[in-house]
């Protein structure tokens, strides 16, 4: 029998007061960026810098969070293999 080397499956925890939290940070931030940058742009370039700002953001803080806090946003519990 020929069994797949990469079949794996995990337990990982979510902190949902934490992403809720980042979600919001990451929004106002954004908001505020394209309120004192961006100056009579049209609309594709305010979703534009909305969506790479948050991105940007939520990405940053959910590594630091994940990083430094005792209780992260996300955190892999376990990884086994699956039989």
């Amino acid at each position: 029998m020929t069994e797949a080397p990469f079949r794996f499956a995990g337990w990982f925890t979510l902190d949902v007061r934490m992403l809720a939290t980042l979600l919001l940070f990451s929004a106002a931030l954004a908001t505020l960026v394209l309120a004192l940058r961006y100056r009579n742009r049209r609309w594709d370039e305010y979703v534009v810098g909305f969506v790479a700002v948050f991105a940007v953001t939520f990405a940053v803080t959910l590594t630091v969070t994940n990083w430094i806090a005792v209780n992260p946003a996300i955190k892999v519990e376990t990884v086994f293999a699956v039989p």
